[in-house]
């Protein structure tokens, strides 16, 4: 008879609601996103980010100690990042299915004017029931983007050979696999050179990389540019592309000022019969790279003597 009654009042006790550490859960909402496997799922949980323009897929799941309930109204509160030009702010609402989930949607806005600074950053949402509530955060920016591009080493001769360096920065929450095309462009608007990477992986957060471009004989001396995009599997940009200016020069311009004149050519001079290693060695005047500075050096400075870049 007591065990009886013990059972009963046990049964009686986890329907009225289920125990945690002595606790009813009583009513929940969990609100999450589409971006599994980081999605949101969990109180207070984040969710992966969102390109511009992305559809966010917003899932708000209704519970009474742990069990779904439907027919539950449930309002969303979004929040874009604060700035100094526009504040994005709008609320939804929906019920809950017979899964106890109510479902809603928006697109991220794309303003005429500064859209990146409107939109990109943290974002907020903000699920509320009767008798509870959840909020999620997610980032939203150029998932894959290049934050820097650079020329090491400045002013590389016709034939001669440029470092370029680059950060690219990933948003989200697990690598992603881009397509790098990269192209140079001389003077005259003449293509000289390129590369494409495919399948390149982009860890979270910063990625540097670095390449090496010989330079076209015949490409035309003065300011040339190099350009570098970042492509999905579909082919679709990740972001606008980037470029960075570099000078080509002639060589024998040991000084890298555009022009071969006697400066070149006293420095050339200076260094002659140098290596490295040697006190008056100068990499430099070594413009056959053959890392001795000697008469053919010196003759390819003189057979040059009076060029100047554009």
């Amino acid at each position: 008879m007591v065990l009886a009654l013990l059972i009963i009042a046990i049964l009686y006790r986890v329907g009225a609601g289920l125990l945690i550490k002595g606790e009813l859960v009583g009513w929940q909402v969990d609100v999450y996103t589409q971006k599994a496997p980081h999605s949101g799922v969990g109180l207070g949980e984040p969710s992966d980010a969102f390109a511009y323009q992305e559809n966010v897929l917003l899932d708000a799941n209704v519970a009474y100690n742990m069990y779904p309930v439907q027919n539950i109204l449930v309002s969303f509160q979004v929040f874009g990042p604060p700035n100094p030009k526009q504040n994005v702010t709008f609320a939804m609402s929906a019920s809950s299915g017979s899964t106890g989930i109510a479902q809603t949607n928006f697109t991220i806005p794309w303003p005429e004017k500064d859209p990146e600074t409107v939109t990109f950053g943290n974002w907020t949402v903000f699920a509320y029931i009767q008798n509870a509530s959840d909020s999620l955060v997610f980032r939203v920016g150029w998932i894959v983007e290049v934050v820097s591009l650079a020329a090491a080493n400045a002013d590389p001769p016709v034939g001669g050979w440029l470092a370029a360096q680059l950060s690219l920065r990933n948003i989200a929450m697990t690598p992603k696999s881009v397509t790098l095309p990269m192209v140079l462009i001389d003077y005259s608007g003449t293509l000289i050179g390129g590369l494409v990477v495919e399948n390149l992986t982009v860890d979270v957060e910063d990625t540097n990389l670095s390449y090496a471009f010989q330079i076209s004989y015949w490409a035309s001396p003065g300011v040339a540019t190099l350009n570098v995009s970042l492509l999905a599997a579909d082919g679709a940009p990740f972001c606008p592309s980037a470029s960075a200016t570099f000078l080509i020069t002639f060589v024998g311009d040991v000084n890298g000022d555009g022009k071969v004149d006697i400066t070149d050519l006293a420095m050339a001079s200076a260094a002659f019969g140098s290596y490295p290693g040697h006190p008056r060695w100068d990499p430099r005047a070594d413009v056959s790279k053959d890392d001795r500075i000697d008469i053919l050096d010196v003759a390819i400075v003189s057979a040059n003597f009076g060029k100047t870049s554009p």
